[in-house]
């Protein structure tokens, strides 16, 4: 349970909490409450964009139509699930995703329909979160085989590097505003 709240997610929350704080402090209290209107809701887009992985036995497939929208037009639905190693049940959708550059949902479907059979160890990349409530579930963005799969790809990549530019530059401002508004002493 620690290891969760031990996330990059959670210390990046933790961070704008922190700056909201010592803001607040040095009494530029509007500033503090900017930082946190602007921060949160920046934490829980790109929290839901985020890339995470996962390594466990793939234990079966569906393919499900969805309801009729208002046109009366159906789509099929994917979903893979999974027990990672922590035996943990995981669901999982499979639809291609133009903001991850996927295009090639048909040949991830197909790998976990193979793992499902031979029983063999994977990694899926997925994004999103699982709401219930909503029925949201996580689209997968990638699977390979768990010993040597390479984690580094460039999509991953070049995420995470925006993703540090981005908090870096949300940093920088809120300090620098908060320099620029303190009197000179």
């Amino acid at each position: 349970m620690l290891q969760a709240w031990l996330s990059i997610g959670f210390i990046v929350l933790f961070a704008i909490a922190v700056l909201a704080f010592v803001l607040w402090r040095r009494d530029s209290h509007v500033l503090a409450v900017v930082a946190l209107l602007i921060g949160v809701p920046l934490w829980f887009a790109w929290e839901y964009a985020r890339p995470t992985w996962t390594t466990g036995v793939i234990t079966g497939t569906d393919v499900r139509r969805s309801d009729p929208d208002a046109r009366g037009n159906t789509t099929d639905i994917q979903y893979i699930y999974m027990r990672n190693r922590s035996d943990r049940g995981l669901e999982l959708t499979n639809e291609d995703s133009w903001w991850w550059l996927k295009r090639n949902s048909e040949r991830v479907f197909n790998d976990a329909k193979t793992a499902d059979t031979r029983k063999t160890e994977m990694t899926l990349v997925w994004n999103r979160w699982r709401a219930t409530l909503f029925s949201w579930y996580p689209n997968v963005i990638a699977i390979g085989a768990a010993g040597n799969w390479p984690f580094w790809s460039l999509r991953i990549i070049g995420f995470y590097g925006l993703s540090i530019a981005l908090w870096i530059a949300y940093f920088s401002a809120f300090i620098w505003l908060s320099r620029a508004r303190a009197p000179d002493a």
